[in-house]
């Protein structure tokens, strides 16, 4: 079976490429297509040079949001296999039956797979190595594209938090006019501006939408089974409060809303000793496939109270690299 493998990059060399070098080691009998989408703006991207010609690079806009799921979203109009599987470049597979354990999935029906986690925004199928149906998400954007609303980012503010707002049509040259009087909006609002911006961020990976009025206080308690019902508009309403949904959280709700089929693939979590519920060592699925969590967030917690995160995801990547065969490895510069 062929599958299409996703994995965006950001400043994240050394992970990078140990994750493209186990995606070529264990392919098994599948053929692939890695396309990393570089939204990096840095020099990190080089650390792939010694496998040019096992990848396709695609150049995310400098000049638009950055996020991996508006990344997937930008590249998935072509792809062109049935399925495909988004990825992270802090993740790898660990066995070469990884990609047969999804061929069983994808002929069993399943509309996507993946691993079930309980994160900051509730509960959904973490795009981390998880497989989708391509039909699926083309149906899921047709959708996204038709809504009647528009999203304003932390446009209002409810509960003392700042909230993303979705205006409808009808009442959006209003909006414009008189939105400081509709809503209890934060001072030099720029709406024009944040129109524009943030419009790619409608879409199933990074979606601009939302449940059906929200606030801070349901924001993580969100169910899969409870809640997904709630991503579903009617248009009856002009103004709609909602709470920012984690990269293909929101996808998740609308596959079972629209009653796809959901293989949750059991996953071990290891938490970081002293740190358990708070941050993870890695995440491994039933499939031998690992998410280590140190993407480009850990470069943050550097002298911070979070430091021991910091050294030991930051010596856990240069072991990665480390391993490597010297042929796919590249000179410091």
């Amino acid at each position: 079976m062929k599958f299409t493998l996703l994995m965006p990059h950001y400043k994240t060399g050394k992970v990078t490429a140990h994750c493209v070098s186990k995606l070529l080691k264990f392919k098994g009998k599948h053929e692939i297509d890695i396309v990393v989408i570089d939204n990096s703006g840095d020099e990190s991207i080089k650390y792939v040079d010694p496998f040019l010609k096992d990848i396709t690079i695609i150049e995310y806009p400098k000049d638009k949001l950055q996020s991996h799921g508006i990344a997937f979203d930008y590249v998935l109009p072509h792809i062109k296999t049935d399925y495909f599987i988004t990825l992270e470049s802090d993740s790898f597979p660990t066995m070469e039956n990884w990609l047969d354990y999804y061929e069983v999935l994808a002929l069993g029906g399943f509309d996507c797979a993946g691993s079930l986690l309980q994160l900051s925004g509730g509960e959904y199928i973490h795009p981390c190595g998880a497989m989708y149906s391509l039909k699926v998400w083309k149906e899921a954007k047709a959708y996204c594209d038709e809504i009647e609303y528009a999203y304003f980012p932390n446009a209002a503010i409810k509960q003392g938090f700042q909230c993303h707002l979705m205006v409808h049509n009808r009442v959006l040259n209003n909006f414009f006019e008189f939105g400081e009087r509709m809503v209890d909006m934060p001072k030099g609002y720029n709406k024009d501006e944040r129109l524009e911006y943030y419009r790619p961020t409608v879409a199933p990976f990074h979606n601009g939408m939302g449940r059906i009025q929200e606030s801070i206080i349901s924001y993580g308690q969100r169910n899969i089974h409870q809640d997904s019902q709630y991503v579903l508009l009617d248009n009856d309403q002009d103004l709609i409060y909602r709470i920012g949904y984690e990269p293909g959280q929101w996808f998740t709700y609308w596959m079972l809303a629209t009653k796809k089929q959901i293989y949750p693939i059991p996953t071990h979590i290891k938490w970081l000793e002293n740190r358990v519920g708070q941050q993870q060592e890695y995440t491994m699925m039933e499939n031998g496939f690992k998410h280590i969590w140190a993407g480009s967030s850990f470069m943050g917690m550097k002298d911070t109270e979070m430091n021991d995160v910091y050294e030991f995801k930051k010596k856990q990547v240069e072991e990665l690299y480390d391993s490597l065969p010297q042929n796919e490895k590249i000179p410091s510069f």
